[in-house]
């Protein structure tokens, strides 16, 4: 039976913007409320139900994805993603072959071509078992999810609407680490993953770098043999975001300088490595006036956090030393990469399959 409230409808909306990323990250032409299959549009049409145990299923009658009531109250986001990308492999399978073997060769090989892993392919799931493996608590899942929104508001052409997405954005990032910290201060982790592993440090790590610090954790440019990357730790839920931003922040970078870069004639490393590091600085421009607009309360939560992180830290790193990129500058580079980073928002990005390094307290 399916069912229709005020809560089924908003899971469907957020279901519904799940769905459009996939079929975007699998570079379908995506419309409001359909998408391109081999020239011909489809629908992009969710419901909610109850009264049977399957999780969810597509009818192929209505073009139409179905999600179990008890998803909403008990199921990750990332969960509920990959559930979503399971009935998209069926909807998939039902426009390239027609009506075939529920989980047959045809579905396989639909898994397979979209790049599905197993764990999608499988046709069955234990919701709890699921809930279990993926990193995280619902609460963090859901803070995470609705931060990410907010930066991806933040590239809002009405500036004021742009600049309220950042400062909710900080704002809602900061709350939850507070709580985080009042509730679970005597046995909080702390969570260390890498991103940008690459042979030697350059001007692009050293932005990102600077550019993570305004997202509560600690970035670290860490050495190994014949490598180097940067380093994030701090709760669970600051680092998934840090390496969901790191990472886009890899290919957004090559894209603004490769756009400035034909604009305006700009040419060599040297200007390259201004642009970025002047991304940097406009970026970090753009989040303290964002952290001017706190309040007294939130501006002394700031300091709690961050005092406490930078505590912990101390069990990674005893000693750090300090660096910077020792390029000369090219002004005119500079600047343009200025006004790129206090414009920059942080869109939907690749997500990463690390599993970080949990460092118990």
């Amino acid at each position: 039976m399916i069912i229709y409230d005020q809560t089924s409808i908003a899971f469907i909306q957020r279901s519904t913007e799940m769905v459009k990323e996939i079929l975007q990250s699998l570079e379908f032409e995506v419309l409001s409320t359909r998408f391109m299959f081999k020239k011909h549009l489809y629908p992009i049409g969710l419901v909610v139900f109850e009264g049977t145990s399957d999780l969810a299923h597509f009818n192929s009658a209505y073009y139409q994805i179905g999600l179990n009531r008890k998803l909403i109250y008990t199921t990750k986001d990332s969960v509920l993603r990959d559930i979503l990308k399971h009935e998209l492999a069926h909807y998939l399978t039902f426009l390239e072959f027609g009506q075939v073997q529920a989980h047959g060769p045809e579905f396989k090989e639909t898994c397979r071509r979209y790049g599905f892993p197993q764990e999608i392919a499988a046709a069955t799931m234990n919701l709890e078992v699921a809930n279990s493996e993926k990193e995280g608590d619902l609460d963090s899942e859901r803070v995470l999810e609705k931060v990410k929104k907010l930066l991806q508001l933040a590239q809002s052409s009405n500036t004021h609407e742009a600049e309220l997405a950042t400062v909710k954005a900080n704002a809602l990032l900061l709350r939850h680490n507070l709580d985080h910290l009042k509730f679970n201060q005597d046995d909080e982790p702390l969570y260390l993953d890498r991103v940008l592993v690459q042979k030697r440090k350059d001007a692009k790590m050293s932005a990102v770098y600077d550019m993570l610090k305004h997202f509560i954790v600690k970035p670290v440019i860490s050495y190994g043999r014949g490598t180097c990357c940067l380093e994030v730790s701090g709760t669970q839920t600051n680092v998934k975001l840090a390496v969901y931003i790191a990472n886009f922040l890899d290919k957004e970078f090559d894209h603004l300088w490769e756009t400035a870069r034909k604009e305006h004639n700009l040419q060599g490393l040297r200007a390259k490595n201004s642009f970025f590091l002047g991304i940097a600085k406009g970026f970090e421009e753009k989040m303290l006036a964002t952290k001017a607009q706190f309040t007294g309360q939130e501006q002394k939560a700031l300091i709690i956090v961050e005092k406490d992180l930078n505590t912990k830290a101390r069990m990674i790193y005893r000693r750090l030393s300090f660096t910077r990129t020792g390029n000369s500058i090219d002004a005119h580079a500079g600047a343009l990469g200025f006004k790129s980073g206090k414009n920059l928002s942080i869109r939907q990005g690749v997500e990463s399959s690390s599993k970080g390094f949990l460092l118990p307290i």
